[in-house]
């Protein structure tokens, strides 16, 4: 599966502190992969030091997670789960 722009709401905040909630069913893993949140970077601001919230799995709850990213170069990274 893939990053579906749907599946993210902007929760609050300014580039570099935003926080997003995330709901997919995607596996968790695949949500980590580098890449995964590009098409974000131009869609929500996406930046470095962003938080997502990531509820994945099957019916979004296969997993909650908080994830840090960092971009670099248009590409999304997960850099760390907090």
């Amino acid at each position: 599966m893939a990053y579906k722009s749907e599946d993210m709401r902007l929760m609050g905040g300014v580039p570099g502190q935003q926080l997003f909630l995330y709901r997919c069913e995607d596996a968790a893993a695949d949500v980590k992969v580098a890449g995964y949140f590009d098409a974000a970077v131009d869609e929500y601001h996406l930046d470095t030091g962003d938080v997502v919230i990531a509820c994945s799995g099957a019916a979004h709850a296969g997993a909650v997670e908080l994830l840090v990213v960092a971009v670099d170069g248009g590409v999304a990274s997960v850099v760390g789960a907090a």
